[in-house]
């Protein structure tokens, strides 16, 4: 089950509003799904958007903070999940300055260069790493959470998407600061920033905050929970029964053999009196049958295990 795309849309339906935290959601969009370039000396950023709500988003948070008008965008096909994303192409027009103000970019004597980590301005507040993370999430995040009833299926799984592993190593630092432990891996060209327990996932969603996600996501666990408990209980049950019937054919053939070859005769007397009326009930239960001969489930099993080790003595 794609549960990333409901605790974006919450995302989405939640816009920030402190100017400072717009600009680190922007700092974390771009993070996610940013690329630099050079066009005729001047430099150039191309991301990707999954939807048009996001686009319309992206384009009030950048007009409002920078009076930077979105204008080139073009439509591009994701392959992998069959669906349109848009992309957007800004170049020149203090795009270099706006990279700069949000932390992507440094400059120093020698020009700009790239900042891998997230130590600007735009994520040193709690509130403002939070709304990075959210923007992070809105461009590459996912989450899969287990169906109901479903025993071999996917299990819980949350990520976040990085082009270079420094991005991801400090973002992993600062969340483990927060309470969230993540572990990171390589995924071709790209690294991945990832949960795969249940409660670290909720702490992660509680984090951002998205609560009705949240509240969302307790309930799959919470359901998961008592199907996986009888699915036990039905597996225990159903271990105890072959394991009864199992025992029941072992001792069966131990008498039918007895009787063949030497008769139950042979038996001592409380021995022949059991293998008989196991013959006559082949039904009852072990608790049934050790009412009937009058004794304790305990005493006719040590009678059963007996008759069964004479039958392999002959």
């Amino acid at each position: 089950m794609n549960f990333g795309e409901i605790i974006r849309t919450e995302i989405l339906s939640r816009p920030v509003k402190d100017e400072h935290c717009k600009r680190a959601f922007l700092a974390g969009m771009l993070r996610g799904s940013g690329t630099l370039y050079e066009k005729d000396g001047e430099l150039g950023l191309d991301f990707k958007v999954r939807d048009e709500e996001t686009l319309n988003l992206l384009s009030a948070y950048f007009s409002q903070l920078y009076g930077y008008d979105i204008r080139e965008v073009s439509v591009s096909e994701d392959r992998l999940n069959k669906k349109d994303r848009f992309v957007v192409s800004m170049c020149g027009g203090g795009v270099s300055d706006i990279l700069k103000d949000l932390g992507i970019l440094k400059e120093d004597k020698n020009g700009y260069s790239v900042n891998f980590g997230l130590d600007g301005d735009a994520t040193e507040r709690d509130c403002c790493f939070r709304a990075f993370i959210r923007g992070l999430f809105v461009a590459t995040g996912g989450c899969t959470v287990p169906n109901t009833g479903e025993e071999n299926g996917t299990g819980y799984h949350l990520e976040l998407v990085f082009f270079h592993s420094a991005s991801a190593s400090i973002t992993a630092e600062r969340l483990a600061a927060a309470g969230i432990r993540a572990k990171i891996t390589r995924r071709r060209e790209s690294y991945l920033l990832y949960i795969k327990s249940a409660e670290v996932i909720k702490d992660f969603i509680a984090f951002l905050p998205a609560p009705v996600s949240v509240l969302k996501f307790t309930d799959i666990m919470i359901n998961r929970e008592l199907t996986n408990n009888s699915n036990r209980q039905k597996n225990c049950d159903l271990g105890n029964v072959s394991r009864q019937v199992e025992a029941v054919a072992k001792y069966a053939e131990a008498i039918d053999k007895i009787e063949r070859l030497k008769g139950l005769g042979t038996l001592k007397k409380e021995l022949a009196e059991t293998a008989a009326a196991r013959k006559a009930y082949p039904e009852d239960t072990l608790s049934e049958l050790a009412e009937r001969l009058n004794i304790t489930k305990s005493c006719l099993n040590h009678r059963l295990r007996k008759i069964a080790q004479i039958s392999e003595e002959i």
